[in-house]
C-alpha cells in the first residue's frame, strides 16, 4: 500500500470547495508520526492487512509555488528520493497517482539504466510492484527531518526556475531529481550520510524482494519492449 503523507501545503491541494462543502482524499492518520507507521503498519479497514505481503511504501507531498505555477515534490521516506513534477488538477487524487506512478518508474528506469542493472531485473522490479502496490492513503502528516530536505529541494527548485528557466517537460524533471538525489542525506536511526539516488534504486531491486530467487517469467510482458 502506498502511504502518502501530506504537508500543510498540499492538504490544500488535495481539498477542494464545493457548495460550501470541503472534499478531500485525505483521513487521520493512524499515528502522529510516520516513524510509528513504518514500525508498527495499520491498514485501513477495507484493505486485507495481509494482502500483498502487507506493505508499506511512506510517502511525503508537498506543494510549492513558483513563479504562479505550482510544483509537488513528493519524497521517498526511506531514500529521501524526491521526485519533482508539475501540479496536477487540484483535489484530484486520480490524476495525481496516474502522474507520479508515471514519474516514479521513469526515474526508477533512468537511475537503474545508469546504475548498469540488467533491464530484466528491472521490468521484474516493476512488476513486483504493479502487484504489491494496488492500494493508497492519504494522511494530513509531516515529518521534520523530510521537510528540512523537502525545504532543499524547493529552493533548488526555485533557483533553478529563475536562472536557468520553468522545469515544464518529463525528462527536465528527471534531471533535476536525479541531481538533487546525489546530495548526501542524513537522517535519524542511519550511522552515516547516504545518497538517495543509490537508496532509492535499491529500495526497488530489494524491498521488491526481487533476491527471493528467480521468477517463472513465462508470461511476463517486459516494459523495454514497449520503449523499444
Amino acid at each position: 500500500m502506498l502511504v502518502f503523507n501530506c504537508t500543510k501545503a498540499a492538504v490544500e491541494f488535495f481539498s477542494v470547495t464545493r457548495k460550501g462543502e470541503v472534499l478531500s482524499c485525505l483521513e487521520p492518520a493512524p499515528h502522529k508520526t510516520i516513524a510509528e507507521s513504518v514500525a508498527t503498519p495499520i491498514f485501513p479497514a477495507d484493505v486485507d492487512p495481509q494482502e500483498h505481503d502487507g506493505t508499506q511504501w511512506h510517502w511525503v507531498v508537498h506543494c510549492v509555488t513558483v513563479k504562479r505555477k505550482k510544483y509537488l515534490l513528493v519524497m521517498d521516506y526511506v531514500s529521501r528520493y524526491c521526485l519533482t513534477f508539475l501540479a496536477t488538477k487540484k483535489g484530484d487524487e486520480i490524476d495525481f497517482l496516474n502522474m507520479f506512478e508515471k514519474m516514479m518508474v521513469s526515474n526508477f528506469m533512468f537511475l537503474a539504466n545508469r546504475k548498469g542493472v540488467d533491464s530484466i531485473e528491472a521490468d521484474l522490479a516493476i512488476a513486483r510492484y504493479n502487484d504489491k502496490y494496488t492500494t493508497c492513503a492519504f494522511h494530513p502528516r509531516g515529518d521534520r527531518s523530510v521537510q528540512g530536505h523537502l525545504n532543499e529541494v524547493a529552493w533548488h527548485l526555485e533557483q533553478q526556475c529563475y536562472e536557468d528557466g520553468m522545469l515544464l517537460m518529463p525528462n527536465e524533471f528527471i534531471d533535476f531529481s536525479v541531481f538533487m538525489g546525489k546530495f548526501p542525506r542524513n537522517a535519524k536511526g542511519r550511522s552515516s550520510h547516504f545518497f538517495a539516488n543509490d537508496v532509492f534504486v535499491d529500495t526497488w531491486l530489494k524491498d521488491l524482494d526481487f533476491d527471493e530467487g528467480p521468477l517463472d517469467t513465462t508470461n511476463l510482458v517486459y516494459l523495454s519492449n514497449y520503449r523499444k
